[in-house]
C-alpha cells in the first residue's frame, strides 16, 4: 500500500498591530512519510520562494507521519526561519534550554491525538508552537 498526501493552500490576511500580514495555510491530508515527505518538502520550497513568509501548516487530516515526515518538517521550519536577531543561533539555543523559544514564522494547527504524540516525542513542541484554535493560530504570527 503506497502512502498519499494532498496539499491545499490558503492564503490568508492577519491584522496586527502594524501591518496586515500575509499567513499561507498548507492544508494536508493523508500520510507524511518516506512515501510523500519529498513531494511535501517540494512544494514548501517552491511556496516559500513564491514569496510566502508566514506558514501555518493544518495538520488536522494528517493520519500518520514518519522520521521522514518529521525530517520535512524541520525543514520547512528552517527555511522559514529568518536571519533577524529574534532568530539568531545564540536566541534559538537560549530559548531552547530555558524553554522560552517558539518559531516565529512557522506553526502547527490542530493535529490528531497520535500525530501530537509523535511531534512531542520528537521534542518539536519545544519549538513550534501547537494551536487548536484557528484564529488565535493566524493571530500569533
Amino acid at each position: 500500500m503506497s502512502s498519499t498526501i494532498s496539499i491545499k493552500v490558503y492564503t490568508n490576511r492577519v491584522y496586527t498591530n502594524r501591518e496586515r500580514l500575509p499567513v499561507t495555510v498548507f492544508q494536508i491530508s493523508g500520510q507524511i512519510d518516506a512515501g510523500t515527505y519529498e513531494e511535501f518538502q517540494e512544494f514548501a520550497d517552491k511556496t516559500f520562494n513564491d514569496g510566502s513568509r508566514n506558514l501555518l501548516l493544518d495538520l488536522s487530516e494528517v493520519t500518520y507521519i514518519g522520521s521522514a515526515g518529521l525530517r520535512a518538517i524541520h525543514h520547512v521550519y528552517t527555511i522559514y526561519r529568518t536571519d533577524s536577531v529574534k532568530e539568531s543561533d545564540e536566541v534559538v539555543r537560549k530559548g531552547l534550554a530555558d524553554g522560552s523559544y517558539k518559531a516565529l514564522h512557522f506553526k502547527l494547527y490542530n493535529p490528531k491525538p497520535d500525530v501530537y504524540n509523535v511531534l512531542k516525542m520528537a521534542g518539536f513542541d519545544m519549538y513550534l508552537d501547537v494551536f487548536y484554535d484557528l484564529d488565535k493560530a493566524l493571530k500569533s504570527f
